[in-house]
């Protein structure tokens, strides 16, 4: 029986091609879009949860209020082992110390030097406490040592080739000499945590012997197992009973964060985890509106087969066999658009990951999770393609069908109605997000900050380089086309201190960001005086403080704040109009700015490093002034690799995530607008060969090629301006709900709306015209002849 089933329905879709083609087509795609998203999210919510124990382990760090902001920090050295001791509920704990830009040389070959990032200090139970793979070494006592170090199976290659590197010597910072104890696997790509180098904890201890001071300034990722994972608040608590009373009022409380929520909750890179809902809910919509074209195209096409359904049925055939006979046909269908997708999949899988700017492992495409997921996929598209045109085609009644009674029923043209005003409904609403979020973006980029962000770059520099900052910077000021140069600490939108004062008349603590540059920065960048300082050497004073507007109100200053103190040292000397210089999403925030003078070689960069911001006159060739800016960084610094970023793009970094969101809904908005146009499009064909008859009267009674379109396509247009109108308000919601979360931003216009509509109304006539038109230019003879 199934046999002959899967032969008719083998037969049916060779015989009727187009619609097989509509139906598979839009089930594939749909199909791929879900597997891609199926792929991604399962890949972000499986963050860590590799660890054996991650249900229990908890990163914890401390929560100091500044306004409406938070500042997170991480805990001192004693502090784990000091809690561990007093809080029964606590297994183990770990601490992290990472090393950026660490040099490392081979001693194999000591001239070649590598910069690295991925270097760790850890206590000696890292590889117990997490269930990283060791290809060679005990874990428990790889970082047993002092001067012990484990390296990645990709260091180990880099630096010793396909040699044994357990036993050998690494370089660090051309002053330590670590011995390689083991070999890790790479770190899986849903691992929070990728490390090339991990080196004993012991190691940092020993080389602060000689000052003990310094290891309690320095503070660590701190990471606590617990007995239950309901214990943590007992260690939360714990740490903020260690503090003093006037540190515990400062800090407020501790926060530990599940070690499988830190990829959503404590992310750099927000730009990847900051929309990662919307994913899900999209690609449903995609899917649906897949189905929604499958099961409306089989349901109109039920009219053609209602004979072979009454003949069925005359004959003894059962409801039961009849809609076993669809169902088994929809299967069919549903399982070569399953294939079809997981091909597309499989191509477009590097194009998508890339596009999102994600590496995720090959094995973990083949994870029972993903394979069971893809399977559900398959059983849920089938089951809801399937039940629905089995239950309704099985339902009629051999006598109505037979006598020909059906055609003069609704045929679920009601059902195909609801479905087509839903897919552009839905794809409307789309539209509008898509063209208010370009605006948004658009808006961020074009308004004014308060800041030139014009041809101006930033170069970072070491302290190396610092060591001599006069000669590096009279250098990069020498080069052709190189216009103004100015200093500060940190790049501009790329972070800044934090600085605690107490407002007039009051006891609180409010901090304050903090930019120190030199005497050229506020020129430079075009900042705006309210006050300018009378003294026009301000800068020589190390305690003079340049506050802007909103730091004036923050700290209850009167309106005649100049050469006042603001605390027990500065001296405010200058008001700044406020500037955004951090994101536009949320309000200007007060901000403090000490200025020194560029040749003072006492001066916070001259010790530590900086960055030049370095003006560009027009029409300068670029690439050539940064290779000679890059030659004359080398002069002065030959390990850590030159590095330099335009100010405007780094202010446009800030908003990736709006990019990303506004590259995600364009594509699938297309994707909807394809799948839903296909829709249109088979019914469309339907309704012209239900209509052949009546097209050829009309023409043979003298209607034109042009009135006759008009009349085949003024039936669907009339259901996609009904979308239109349902999906204005509900796109004006969606987006004035999502613009709540910018401080500034823009307003929605009436004619976003108007584009969104017209572009669905012109997809809509144009897909419907094809069709229209083919049947208005038929041959009417040929059209009547037919029975």
């Amino acid at each position: 029986m199934f046999r002959n089933y899967f032969k008719i329905s083998w037969r049916n879709l060779i015989k009727n091609k187009v619609y097989s083609f509509i139906n598979i087509t839009g089930l594939a795609i749909g199909l791929a879009v879900c597997m891609l998203i199926v792929l991604y999210v399962g890949h972000e919510f499986s963050y860590d949860k590799f660890h054996a124990n991650a249900d229990r382990i908890f990163y914890v760090k401390s929560k100091i209020k500044m306004g409406k902001d938070s500042l997170y920090m991480t805990l001192p050295y004693s502090t784990a082992p000091s809690l561990a001791k007093t809080e029964p509920s606590i297994e183990a704990f770990l601490r992290l110390h990472q090393d950026r830009q660490t040099i490392i040389q081979s001693s194999q070959t000591p001239s070649v030097k590598f910069s690295e990032d991925q270097v760790y200090f850890a206590d000696s139970n890292f590889f117990d406490f997490f269930s990283f793979k060791l290809l060679s070494g005990s874990k428990e006592k790889v970082l047993e040592n002092p001067y012990s170090v484990v390296i990645s199976e990709q260091s180990a290659e880099k630096y010793f080739g396909k040699q044994n590197p357990v036993g050998k010597i690494l370089r660090f910072n051309n002053e330590y000499d670590l011995i390689v104890t083991g070999v890790a696997a790479k770190a899986p790509s849903n691992s929070t945590l990728q490390f090339d180098f991990v080196a004993s904890l012991s190691t940092v201890v020993s080389m602060a012997a000689k000052d003990s001071s310094k290891m309690e300034e320095k503070t660590f990722l701190t990471y606590f197992q617990t007995k239950q994972p309901k214990d943590i608040a007992r260690v939360e608590a714990g740490l903020l009973s260690m503090e003093d009373p006037v540190k515990r009022k400062l800090i407020g409380r501790f926060i530990g964060t599940p070690l499988t929520h830190i990829r959503q909750e404590e992310g750099t890179d927000t730009s990847k985890t900051r929309y990662l809902k919307i994913f899900p809910f999209v690609a449903g919509l995609v899917l649906l509106l897949a189905l929604i074209n499958y099961m409306s195209l089989s349901t109109a096409r039920s009219t053609t087969r209602t004979k072979e359904i009454g003949v069925r049925k005359v004959l003894g055939a059962g409801r039961k066999m009849i809609a076993g006979q669809f169902f088994i046909e929809s299967i069919l269908y549903t399982s070569i658009a399953f294939a079809i997708g997981y091909i597309l999949c499989t191509v477009t899988q590097p194009f998508f990951f890339n596009f999102l700017q994600i590496d995720i492992d090959n094995s973990f495409l083949w994870n029972k999770y993903i394979l069971l997921s893809f399977a559900g996929l398959f059983i849920i598209t089938s089951l809801l393609a399937a039940t629905y045109p089995s239950i309704l085609l099985s339902a009629y009644k051999p006598v109505a069908v037979l006598y020909g009674k059906m055609n003069k029923q609704g045929d679920g043209i009601s059902a195909r109605k609801f479905f087509t005003v839903f897919q552009f409904s839905v794809s409307v609403v789309l539209i509008v997000c898509g063209i208010v979020i370009s605006q948004q973006v658009s808006f961020f980029r074009n308004t004014d900050t308060g800041i030139n962000r014009e041809n101006i770059v930033m170069i970072p520099f070491t302290p190396e380089a610092a060591k001599h900052y006069n000669a590096f910077k009279s250098d990069i000021g020498s080069i052709p086309g190189v216009g103004q140069i100015s200093t500060a600490l940190h790049p501009m939108y790329k972070g800044y201190d934090i600085m605690g004062t107490k407002p007039v008349n009051s006891k609180e603590i409010v901090f304050l960001p903090v930019l120190s540059v030199d005497q050229h920065f506020i020129q430079m960048l075009g900042l705006k005086w309210k006050v300018r300082p009378a003294d026009s050497l301000f800068y020589h004073n190390p305690n003079a403080a340049i506050l802007n507007e909103t730091a004036i109100e923050k700290l209850g200053l009167d309106d005649d704040p100049v050469n006042k103190k603001m605390d027990d040292e500065s001296v405010v000397v200058g008001i700044l109009k406020d500037f955004n210089y951090a994101s536009l999403q949320n309000k200007i925030d007060a901000l403090c700015i000490y200025v020194t003078q560029d040749t003072d070689t006492t001066s916070l960069w001259a010790k530590n490093g900086g960055c030049l911001f370095v003006s560009i006159n027009p029409q300068v060739n670029i690439p050539g002034l940064i290779s000679q800016a890059k030659s004359a960084y080398e002069k002065y610094e030959s390990e850590i690799p030159f590095s330099y970023h335009f100010l405007d793009d780094a202010f446009d970094a800030m908003y990736k995530a709006e990019n990303k969101l506004l590259k995600i809904l364009t594509a699938f908005t297309g994707f909807i607008i394809f799948i839903a146009s296909l829709g249109l499009f088979g019914l469309a064909a339907f309704m012209v060969v239900r209509r052949t008859k009546e097209v050829g009267i009309r023409k043979v009674l003298g209607a034109s090629v042009a009135q006759l379109g008009l009349m085949l396509s003024k039936e669907f247009a009339k259901l996609v301006i009904v979308a239109i109108i349902i999906a204005s308000p509900v796109g004006w919601w969606i987006m004035n709900k999502w613009l709540q979360g910018f401080a500034y931003r823009i307003t929605i216009d009436w004619w976003i709306f108007l584009i969104a509509g017209a572009a669905a109304l012109l997809i809509a006539l144009i897909t419907i015209s094809f069709q229209a038109i083919k049947a208005a230019l038929a041959n009417p003879v040929k059209s009547l002849r037919t029975e």
